[in-house]
């Protein structure tokens, strides 16, 4: 992703710079407080302490200023290489892949449903996101086929990118609607996460009978 997105004009002098830094900021406040549907330039021109011109002075459009918020979102949540520290085995490959998913998402879950919600409608998001979890999937993938030699499932390729899939498409469904869409029974986040990885390595472990 490029550090300078279309819509965007970038400044040049300190005191600007530090004036983008707090008109994204209280963007992405407003964003997570209020969705997409209830963020509007005079709001986060108001929590910025800022004029609504000099947000539009930077920004082509509302849309220009979502846009740079999304990018910045994703870079946080996207990892810059792939994992290459050792694990002891199996299991605590698991738990570390998938805590550092849940950690992550956890840390900007207001932010990120903002987005999740907006995506099907608009096709930029969508495919942004897309790649950002794509990226954190190969992570997740290299992290636990370090214990390649542990999986009993036939194929140690599919059957992580399987197990990838259960634990990104869990906490987000959790981010998304909450603890009981689902399920009446209300797990805590910790729960959740948990009790996925023993899930994640029990499949691994024994693969298809």
């Amino acid at each position: 992703m490029s550090s300078e997105e279309p819509g965007l004009r970038p400044p040049q002098q300190r005191r600007s710079r530090e004036s983008l830094e707090r008109v994204l900021q209280a963007g992405a406040t407003v964003l997570a407080d209020r969705g997409y549907d209830g963020f509007t330039i005079g709001e986060v021109s108001r929590r910025a302490g800022v004029s609504v011109g000099s947000v539009y002075g930077r920004f082509e459009n509302k849309d220009a200023l979502v846009y740079e918020i999304h990018r910045r979102m994703l870079e946080r949540l996207t990892p810059a290489t792939t994992d290459g520290d050792a694990t002891a085995d199996l299991r605590a490959a698991v738990e570390r892949a998938t805590r550092r998913l849940a950690d992550s998402t956890d840390g900007e879950r207001a932010l990120l449903r903002a987005f999740m919600l907006r995506g099907p409608v608009d096709e930029r998001i969508a495919a942004q996101g897309s790649q950002a979890s794509q990226a954190v999937g190969r992570t997740f993938k290299t992290t636990v086929l370090q214990h390649r030699e542990e999986i009993g499932h036939p194929d140690p390729d599919l059957a992580t990118d399987i197990a990838y899939r259960m634990v990104y498409d869990v906490l987000s469904r959790h981010v998304m609607y909450g603890a009981t869409f689902e399920s009446d029974a209300e797990r805590t986040w910790e729960e959740l996460v948990d009790e996925l990885a023993e899930a994640v390595v029990a499949y691994l472990r024994h693969g298809r009978r």
